[in-house]
């Protein structure tokens, strides 16, 4: 009698190898498929937020292997549409990342991270961004500023909510 085989589950834990397989060695960490953000160790979650070189080139990991398109150093050499593709793939990615830091630290709440896999955030940026509510995380009165931004808060959240990445940064770091 024959095996049966999750064609799906095969493709998906190919793009899973595609998109991961150089992450150890750049963050000491391999996801798998069914890997949330929210799911990271901080350690790694801290890594990923500060966006330096080995960790955005685990992020361009994530973009491009998603899309078949190699591991994150051929970012550079992609033609201008695919490019753009990949540029704003990576960007909601790192506000994501950055956000669940900050959802750690108990300042918002409202987190797409905690709904999709990384994959799903990085193959489908724009359906997530159109069906997430809220598109950027509420601020919570747990955040000791909370009073001092309530007025523009009501005026610009998005500005308000990533304003405080370089500080949520800071204190996650400084928190172990």
């Amino acid at each position: 009698m024959g095996v049966l085989v999750d064609l799906g589950q095969r493709r998906q834990e190919k793009a899973a190898q595609q998109c991961f397989g150089r992450w150890q060695r750049r963050v000491g960490f391999a996801p798998v498929v069914e890997t949330r953000v929210s799911d990271l160790p901080d350690q790694v979650l801290s890594r990923l937020a500060e966006l330096d070189r080995e960790a955005t080139l685990a992020l361009y990991d994530l973009v491009l292997g998603v899309r078949g398109w190699g591991p994150g150093e051929r970012f550079t050499y992609l033609e201008p549409k695919p490019k753009v593709e990949a540029l704003d793939a990576f960007l909601f990615l790192a506000d994501q990342v950055r956000f669940d830091l900050m959802r750690r630290l108990g300042w918002v709440q409202g987190v797409a991270t905690e709904t999709y896999t990384m994959l799903d955030m990085a193959a489908r940026p724009k359906d997530i961004q159109a069906a997430f509510n809220p598109q950027v995380p509420r601020l919570t009165r747990a955040y000791h500023r909370y009073e001092d931004l309530e007025r523009r808060l009501a005026l610009e959240p998005a500005a308000v909510v990533r304003s405080l990445i370089p500080e949520a940064l800071l204190v996650f770091r400084n928190r172990r």
